[in-house]
């Protein structure tokens, strides 16, 4: 790699030392995990009042502008009508929205948008300058989708409705919300309950439906009773219990807290909170660790004279299920209990992080409760806002020291819960942008490319794309995680390719020109339409250009070798001729580019070509040196 001294560039293959995952790998691409992901929405979708009507908008307009209540289901409305149109020559992707790099830019980039293309804009959680700028260019990106044959549908967030440009309401039409009944049927039938609710509903879930409730929490609240439906009991008894565990018990937490006098006690209380689940002797030493974290003291007694610990599970309303997993006896208290100490001690919430970090090294902690806990701390803070606390642990976690294996992984399953979080992701990809375009210890470097690998791509494509970009360009030698992640990404999808090609060629800084040159040489087994278009020509000319003034000849030879074995296989004519043009205008008709470029390809590709390789260099050269020179005698007037 290069050290900014102007040395030349070599790590060009994958090689180096494997790095443990620290995420699950998906068991399809992400476009897969998307595509699966709309399959169930589409048979769990209740559809509302106004869907025909934005379905006709959009298969006639190819735009679709959906409002409505929060909590309506606007964006899942969004997905079902783009997947409901006809025809699966198209691709369904969605749309992120982002700063341009340099400053000046489009925040939408035409070439996000590929024939029959079905996009989704999410703007229902966007702040004030996001909305802002969209709004400017969605005109031209408009003319971009018609222009293609593609369709948008487009969420517009509740405080930005009135403030829509008179030329797109036409495109705009409210989703009203969905038959609670029809909703909570849907899911239960994918749950593998056929029952009728709106037949058997006991009046607790009469009165429960009738609230106007969330529809994410209708879809919570039928997952609950599909659970409740695998032990014993009639219909009824299943709504009971998830309506029970569905219902608020902070008040039954408080008069718990007040019954808990001492500071262990509570120590007990909170910890079996946060590992709800979890096998007791992880229980009994990490409220040991919060006792010690919150300046509480131990029972100083002699230890044949200490309490059990299923007793004292019992002063908290607590108990040791079946599969010996420490669990509230009611449900919803341990959420509850969460949240009050949270809210109602604010103090505890310093400790509380310090007791995470050592809480995760306790071995009796699986990885699953390990993962859980740290999903728990994450949503109380961004409860209260304190996203700053969050990226701080993350940086706390990832630094070189002891105890790597669960802290860097606690620090993989905090930032993926906090990407998937529907309010703030945008926030946690900001946080992920600024640590890619930096150089980084090694343990966050692997946290981010795993996130950017396995989490961000299944609903935010590009914006992951950019992020592996800036990790591979700040990647040190010898590691090539970063890179390997990037080419196997863009690898799945063509228009992938397209955006990081043109990402390679057009980079404004030159610092990275030299890894970026290096970049593309791996990227170099495009597929053949992209040589037939006019943009990608003029990158490939871009990107062998930086290759052959930056890299040495034993780096770039073999690439433009295989690329003209590759021309010659193929055989087409037009391709054959745009990839010789392509190779000889980058090289500027140097003549040790273009003579070592020659006598490689005498000895791989066929005679033919190599002739017509000839032909294209000669006549390159014959035009740098026939240029008409300025006439020396004739004065400026």
């Amino acid at each position: 790699m290069s050290d900014g001294s102007g040395g030349t560039y070599t790590v060009h293959n994958y090689f180096g030392t494997e790095p443990q995952p620290l995420l699950k790998s998906p068991d399809a691409s992400p476009r897969r995990v998307a595509d699966d992901q709309l399959v169930r929405l589409q048979r769990e979708f209740a559809r509302p009042e106004g869907m025909n009507e934005a379905y006709d908008v959009l298969a006639r307009e190819h735009t679709v502008i959906l409002h409505g209540a929060p909590g309506s289901g606007r964006t899942s409305a969004a997905r079902v009508l783009l997947c409901e149109l006809p025809g699966d020559d198209g691709t369904y992707h969605e749309l992120t929205p982002e700063a341009p790099e340099s400053g000046v830019g489009r925040w939408l980039s035409p070439d996000l948008v590929g024939e029959h293309d079905r996009m989704l804009l999410d703007l229902s959680s966007v702040d004030e300058r996001t909305w802002a700028a969209v709004h400017d260019e969605l005109s031209g990106f408009r003319h971009e989708v018609r222009l293609r044959a593609a369709f948008l549908a487009l969420v517009l967030s509740r405080r930005f409705e009135e403030r829509l440009s008179p030329q797109f309401t036409q495109f705009r039409r409210r989703i009203g919300r969905p038959d609670e009944w029809e909703a909570v049927n849907r899911n239960l039938r994918l749950a593998g309950v056929q029952m009728s609710v709106r037949d058997l509903a006991p009046p607790a879930l009469r009165t429960y439906l009738g609230s106007g409730p969330p529809m994410r929490d209708l879809a919570r609240l039928a997952e609950r009773i599909g659970i409740a439906a695998r032990g014993p009991g009639d219909f009824a008894a299943w709504c009971e219990a998830a309506l029970a565990a569905q219902t608020d018990r902070t008040r039954d937490v408080a008069d718990t807290v007040r019954r808990l006098r001492k500071g262990r006690h509570r120590a007990l209380f909170l910890t079996t909170a946060m590992l709800d689940g979890a096998r007791p002797e992880a229980v009994h030493r990490a409220t040991n660790l919060l006792v010690d974290e919150a300046g509480s003291t131990h029972d100083e007694r002699p230890l044949l004279e200490h309490k059990g610990l299923s007793l004292r599970l019992e002063t908290v309303g607590a108990e040791l299920g079946p599969e010996a997993r420490v669990r509230f006896t009611e449900p919803g208290f341990a959420d509850a209990a969460r949240r009050l100490f949270w809210n109602d001690l604010p103090d505890i919430r310093e400790p509380l992080g310090n007791w995470l970090t050592k809480a995760l090294r306790v071995r009796e902690l699986d990885e699953s409760d390990a993962a859980e806990v740290v999903t728990r701390f994450t949503d109380l803070c961004l409860s209260t806002g304190e996203f700053e606390r969050l990226t701080k642990l993350v940086e706390r976690w990832t630094l070189d020291s002891a105890h790597r294996a669960t802290e860097v992984r606690a620090a993989a399953h905090l930032l993926k819960h906090g990407i998937e979080d529907e309010r703030w992701n945008g926030k946690f990809r900001s946080a992920v942008y600024h640590w890619s375009t930096n150089r980084l210890p090694k343990h966050l470097r692997e946290v981010l490319v795993e996130v950017c690998a396995k989490v961000m791509p299944i609903h935010h494509p590009e914006p992951a794309l950019v992020r592996l970009h800036h990790l591979a360009r700040n990647e040190p030698q010898p590691s090539v995680v970063a890179r390997r992640a990037l080419l196997d990404y863009v690898d799945q999808d063509v228009r992938l390719q397209r955006r990081l090609l043109a990402r390679l060629a057009t980079a404004q800084a030159e610092r990275h020109h030299r890894v970026d040159a290096d970049l593309f040489l791996d990227l170099t087994k495009l597929p053949d339409d992209f040589l037939l278009a006019a943009p990608t020509q003029e990158w490939l000319t871009l990107c062998w250009r930086m290759a052959f003034d930056l890299l040495t000849p034993n780096r770039w030879a073999p690439c433009t070798t295989s690329w003209l074995a590759h021309a010659d296989l193929v055989g087409d004519e037009e391709l054959v001729e745009t990839a010789l043009s392509i190779l000889v205008d980058a090289s500027g008709a140097a003549y040790p580019v273009l003579s070592r470029i020659y006598a490689d390809a005498r000895r791989i590709v066929s005679p033919e070509l190599a002739s017509r390789l000839l032909k294209s260099i000669n006549t390159a050269q014959r035009a740098r040196f026939t240029r008409r020179a300025p006439d020396l005698e004739v004065s400026p007037s």
